[in-house]
């Protein structure tokens, strides 16, 4: 049973909404709610204390929507079992969340819906919905919204409202705009009244990926750069979305979006933007390993303005879908938010595996010099996976594909077999080392078949990475395969080397060709490595 006391309409909507995801029933939690001055505008404080199954909680908040965040630390002291809880806390990064702005296909109504839950316990705050392969978003953009849209729409602002998440829907008209036109500012005006009647207050305007030259006669007659159209339009549309709401938050894209940030473009566009506009920014490059603070601070002082950080970590769309980005977000700087209006990451196109890093990214913007990636990613996969032994395994597999684009090893735990195995080899003791490399590739071959059995608690995501699964049986059977061919070679003590026939070489070139040719990425090169080192050896 859930008490709570003094509570507004939306924080009432958000409690019945978090608690009814919870295991509580045998719980009696009574809370009292405080205005509190004392905690930043999203902070919250939080005392707790437990008496057999009764539990009464005080909860302090500047802003209604922080209590959600509250809530997941109540939840969490709950489940660690303790007696008592103080804590006073507070997000790093203002913006915090999800830019949903991937080529491809576009994640579903439903995962959306989910995505908003999620992003909730991650602490987050903002859900950019700006889908690239969708028609709306890039292509019929003076169109007003229709009905079913507008429906769908209505049903995830809501639903980011009750977890404490604003939904921001982008509109991006660089494509076929005239940027002289009123009636295209109108166009996209339109749009952003209809989703303000529905109740959202943040709007995205992207110019990304489009033609850097102006197109139409009358803008090359009326603006000197592109960046100068850029702002003159933007600007336009921001006096017409203030005059409905003073408090209106809108977020631009910019079409040089990478790079040193004192690039000038970015320099033109931020003197003549209005400073309450937000520019978005994906760092030194569009996939960047890093982020951090002498770059924000370029940015900074090139466009007037903090950078909001469009980071494409872990998207994994275009020449990327061969890969699977499940490690934890690694590479962005302790304190950058000092530097930022905050960061939202453009997940994969597989919805349940971004949830693993998303998990991550949420602890690091909440609290940077707090946050530990291996740690988080475990907690990650105790959030999302909840049965023990399923989570062991799914684990299993998900070290093979550690490394991302943000750093990180790509196979930790693979890499300790062939450090263990190629000691062996080195030493001449041949028949232990392909007892490694044999009983690492069985063990693989039975957490396969494990996975894809039908009671696996999370068929969802088995079914999002089917063909990495393939690959991974691969795997196992080429180390089977490798540890075979070393313990029928013999070692030359005279030369200190490995010696083998040409049978044994083209088994181990077979192996290779069966790795290779399977089109998805796992294991980073820790297996087709070693195996090429081998083949050099015995042909020597």
């Amino acid at each position: 049973m859930i008490s709570i006391a003094n509570a507004s309409p939306l924080i009432t909507s958000i409690n019945e909404a978090f608690w009814a995801h919870e295991e509580c029933d045998d719980l009696r939690i009574e809370i009292t709610l405080e205005n509190s001055s004392s905690v930043k505008p999203e902070g919250f404080s939080l005392t707790a204390s437990r008496l057999g199954t009764a539990i009464t909680a005080t909860i302090g908040v500047q802003v209604d929507h922080a209590y959600r965040y509250a809530l997941n630390a109540l939840a969490t002291w709950i489940k660690s079992g303790q007696t008592a809880i103080s804590s006073n806390e507070a997000p790093d990064f203002a913006i915090r969340g999800v830019v949903e702005g991937f080529y491809g296909k576009p994640w579903s109504h439903e995962q959306r819906l989910r995505a908003l839950k999620h992003c909730g316990d991650y602490n987050m705050n903002t859900y950019f919905l700006a889908p690239k392969d969708i028609p709306w978003q890039r292509f019929n953009w003076r169109s007003p919204f229709d009905a079913a849209f507008l429906a769908t729409t209505e049903e995830l602002i809501q639903q980011g409202h009750k977890n404490a998440m604003e939904l921001a829907v982008c509109v991006s008209p660089g494509l076929s705009v005239k940027y002289s036109d009123d009636a295209d500012i109108d166009a996209v005006v339109n749009r952003y009244r209809q989703l303000f009647d529905l109740g959202a207050r943040h709007f995205g305007l992207l110019w990304d990926d489009i033609a850097w030259e102006l197109q139409h006669e009358e803008d090359i007659a009326r603006y000197v750069s592109t960046a100068a159209a850029h702002a003159d339009f933007t600007n336009r549309v921001w006096a017409k979305l203030v005059a409905l709401d003073p408090h209106v938050v809108l977020t631009l894209c910019p079409m040089h979006y990478s790079g040193r940030g004192n690039e000038p473009y970015l320099q033109e566009l931020g003197q003549q933007l209005h400073a309450r506009v937000n520019i978005m920014w994906t760092g030194r490059s569009i996939i960047s390993e890093y982020l951090d603070i002498s770059d924000a601070v370029i940015f900074e002082r090139t466009t007037l303005r903090p950078a909001l950080y469009w980071d494409n970590f872990p998207v994994n769309d275009g020449g990327l879908q061969k890969n699977l980005y499940i490690g934890p977000v690694r590479g962005r700087e302790v304190g950058l938010q000092k530097y930022s209006s905050g960061l939202v990451s453009n997940p994969m196109l597989q919805f349940e595996m971004s949830q693993i890093p998303l998990f991550t990214i949420g602890h690091y913007l909440w609290n940077t010099a707090a946050y530990d990636p291996d740690q988080s990613w475990e907690n990650a996969l105790v959030y999302l996976i909840p049965n023990e032994v399923d989570r062991i395994a799914l684990r299993k597999f998900l070290r093979t594909s550690m490394g991302t684009a943000v750093g990180g090893d790509p196979a930790p735990d693979l890499r300790q077999v062939f450090r263990k195995g190629v000691t062996q080899w080195r030493q001449g003791n041949l028949i232990e080392a392909g007892d490694i490399f044999i009983a690492a590739g069985n063990e693989i071959i039975a957490n396969h078949a494990y996975l894809l059995e039908k009671e696996f608690s999370k068929p969802l995501m088995i079914s999002e990475i089917t063909k990495w699964l393939e690959k991974y049986l691969i795997g196992g059977e080429v180390l089977v395969g490798l540890g075979q061919v070393l313990k029928g070679c013999t070692f030359n003590s005279d030369k200190g080397c490995i010696t083998g026939t040409p049978a044994d070489q083209s088994a181990l070139e077979a192996l290779n060709e069966q790795l290779l040719e399977h089109r998805k990425n796992l294991f980073g090169d820790q297996i087709e490595g070693p195996i090429n080192e081998l083949i050099a050896e015995l042909g020597s």
